[in-house]
């Protein structure tokens, strides 16, 4: 360091440490208790504390009145146990007789289950909510009444009427003893709750659906306004005012409201499950809620207002869905094919009732789509094998035409009229089973019918067939079907003529049966059984056109 720099160094160095100093010195702090000069800042200035203020007792709060002991009384018969309770007057559970939770858990089905409030609960109307507690009485092993009286001078009454199978229906009765009209508030009435029974039960299904007289179809989920069947709403209102009916419902069990007259809107949201029902999850399970809104109605003195509600709480099932009206069918989630899908569960159901077994069923359903579909698939047979046949020709058209590919085109054109090739043929047959593969995967997806049903070493038709497994993951389980699904698809391949000389398209080509296991590796076993069943058909089917080829072409080589 020079010796100019070393001064420099100094000066800061005096100046960093005298500055508080001088300041200080120059304008020294007032004596303690002096007041301030006008003007002059105040630098470490002690003010005097303020003397303590009157410390007066709070006025005693009352601690809450004790809730009384909840009643609960139970309706039953061979299908299901429910459960009405006197907090907040509703259904707090249903018990289903006839279904458990999965083929290894021999526990019952109990939907809303995990449920903030009871199923018919209202909302939004204070005293009368699922903080109010409910006179309860049993008038018969089928009927009970629950009664309350709201602030307004409004009396409550709820009778549950439980029907045959799993209907369950409500008369809600709004009486003014009073002297002067009673205004009801706009009001909810809880549908219940839908979650996924265990660890193992798909949570993907779980949702609140409504319909409201549009276009039988279903958006996603995290939606708050839609036309038809529908999934969770993220608001608390839908933009709509016919609701004909709405669903709460998982994989394959549903509450489906219907109010007698429609309801003046939806509302639905999550609700934490408890963690122990999925272990090894990070974060709590959710599950759905929801709401029908009602609008405020008046009370003439002396005189009563009805209101009157179907709630079915079972399994989602197509026939019993459909018995119930306004296309409460809709709650399978069809989907665009859903007129399909609804034919091929008929036909599934009726081939079960003459073999019962659904294994064989799918087996048999396949067969019957393959021979309605056998000519297409021939005549595309053929127009492959033609285009095969074109190959050397189209080939030199493009070695003829390489700079001009409108061209090669026109002429191209030209050949397959000459020899009277459709280019399109050879795709007819996927284009027209499409609709039919999509119907069969929504019906397989979530029809009840293939719970638990075995066939050969499939101990599950709705689930993959796994028969062992080295960790969590999808693919560490052993998955027979869909490798034999995957090699199926690679010998139909080989077997099918080549409308390519590519090279490269011919490797693509290769690579889709692989791409197709990974995709629906963890699909249900019953949709691969149907898919590995078609592959050897259309082998069979492409073995038969080769042979008879073959026999047309031995006369001409003599």
């Amino acid at each position: 360091m020079d010796r100019k720099a070393f001064i420099v160094v100094i000066i800061c160095f005096a100046i960093l440490f005298g500055w508080q100093a001088l300041v200080n010195h120059l304008w020294p702090p007032p004596p303690p208790g002096a007041e301030p000069k006008p003007g002059v800042a105040q630098t470490n200035v002690v003010e005097k504390p303020a003397p303590p203020a009157e410390i007066k007792p709070a006025p005693p709060v009352e601690p809450p009145k004790p809730r009384p002991p909840e009643k609960t009384v139970t309706l039953e018969n061979e299908s299901v146990r429910v459960i009405i309770t006197s907090y907040g007057g509703g259904i707090k559970d249903v018990l289903l007789k006839k279904w458990t939770v999965s083929p290894d858990n021999p526990d019952l089905v109990t939907l809303n289950l995990f449920g903030p409030e009871p199923v018919l609960a209202l909302a939004d109307w204070p005293g009368a909510d699922s903080n109010a507690v409910y006179g309860l009485q049993q008038a018969s092993p089928t009927n009970a009444v629950v009664t309350c009286e709201t602030a307004g001078g409004i009396k409550i009454a709820k009778e549950f009427r439980l029907g045959a199978d799993s209907v369950i229906g409500c008369r809600m009765r709004f009486e003014n003893a009073g002297q002067q009209t009673q205004q009801t508030p706009a009001f909810g009435v809880a549908l219940g709750t839908a979650a996924q029974l265990d660890a193992l039960d798909d949570p993907t299904f779980v949702s609140l659906d409504y319909w409201d007289g549009g276009p039988l179809s279903v958006t996603g989920r995290a939606k708050a306004s839609y036309n038809a069947a529908s999934s969770l709403a993220s608001k608390p209102l839908a933009a709509t005012n016919t609701v004909r009916w709405a669903a709460v419902n998982n994989r394959y069990f549903a509450m489906v409201l219907t109010p007698a007259e429609p309801a003046a809107g939806i509302a639905g949201k999550e609700f934490d499950l408890p963690l122990s029902l999925t272990p090894k999850a990070k974060t709590p399970p959710q599950g759905v809620r929801g709401w029908l809104r009602l609008n405020a109605v008046s009370v003439e003195p002396g005189a009563a207002v009805t209101r009157d509600f179907k709630l079915y709480a079972g399994p989602k099932e197509f026939r019993r869905l459909a018995a119930l009206g306004d296309h409460q069918e809709e709650v399978m989630q069809f989907g665009m094919w859903g007129r399909i899908s609804e034919a091929l569960l008929w036909g599934l159901t009726t081939v079960h009732r003459i073999i019962p077994n659904y294994g064989i069923a799918i087996i048999i359903i396949t067969i019957i789509i393959k021979l309605l579909f056998w000519p297409i698939q021939a005549i595309s047979t053929r127009s492959m094998k033609k285009m095969q046949e074109l190959q050397p020709h189209l080939a030199k058209l493009k070695e003829k035409y390489p700079d001009d590919p409108q061209k090669q085109q026109q002429e191209m054109m030209k050949l397959y009229r000459e020899h009277k090739v459709n280019p399109m043929s050879g795709c007819l047959p996927l284009l027209v089973q499409i609709p039919v593969f999509f119907a069969l995967y929504t019906m397989l997806r979530t029809a009840i019918e293939l719970r638990g049903a075995r066939f050969l070493w499939i101990r599950d038709l709705s689930q993959p067939d796994t028969i062992l497994s080295l960790g969590d993951s999808a693919f560490l389980q052993l998955n027979p079907l869909p490798l034999i699904m995957c090699a199926t698809t690679i010998w139909q391949q080989k077997l099918t003529p080549t409308t390519t000389a590519d090279p490269t398209q011919q490797r693509m080509m290769m690579l889709m049966p692989v791409m197709f296991l990974f995709l629906f590796y963890t699909v249900s076993s019953g949709l691969l059984l149907y898919w590995t069943v078609q592959n050897l058909l259309s082998i069979l089917q492409q073995w038969l056109a080769l042979r008879d080829q073959k026999a047309a072409a031995a006369p001409a080589k003599r």
